[in-house]
């Protein structure tokens, strides 16, 4: 009577856990690149919408035409196309960063905007702690103030 007994790590049983391990380090690596392509791909979209948002708070007077405080629907800080009209920068300035951000539709994000005049800033709101953020969001714009050039930078994360 012959006995026969199992044998647990032989080559077969170490060929198979290779193989194993092998195809849970490429589906590991496969499900890794989907997701940060995703990832990105929602950025992006992100980035897009922002950009479009900026567009229309600079292209458009807001909703109602002479918003306040009070009434403000749709934020806009022009009086026409890309010239900025000081009356609506300063009360966007006395609106709450949590007004500015549901307006913009920002979410739960951080935003900082400013007016600059090349070497000044003259008008700023929001966060200034970005530093330590992994994705910031930064558009720039030209536009007229009182008949000088002006740099507005939002900033969102």
């Amino acid at each position: 009577m012959s006995s026969a007994k199992a044998q647990v790590f032989g080559p077969d049983f170490m060929v198979a856990s290779v193989i194993f391990l092998l195809i849970l380090t490429i589906l590991q690596v496969y499900t890794h690149n989907v997701y940060e392509k995703i990832e990105s791909q929602e950025n992006m979209l992100y980035y897009e919408n922002l950009i479009s948002t900026t567009d229309t708070f600079l292209l458009y007077h807001g909703y109602p035409q002479y918003w306040d405080n009070d009434n403000v629907e749709v934020l806009g800080l022009v009086e026409r196309p890309n010239y900025l009209n000081q009356t609506k920068v300063e009360q966007m300035m006395n609106l709450t960063e949590e007004q500015i951000k549901t307006l913009l539709n920002l979410g739960g994000r951080s935003f900082y905007f400013t007016v600059e005049n090349g070497t000044d800033v003259m008008f700023e709101k929001g966060d200034t702690d970005w530093e330590d953020t992994e994705t910031v969001y930064i558009i720039n714009r030209n536009a007229l103030m009182e008949g000088i050039q002006v740099k507005i930078r939002f900033l969102v994360w």
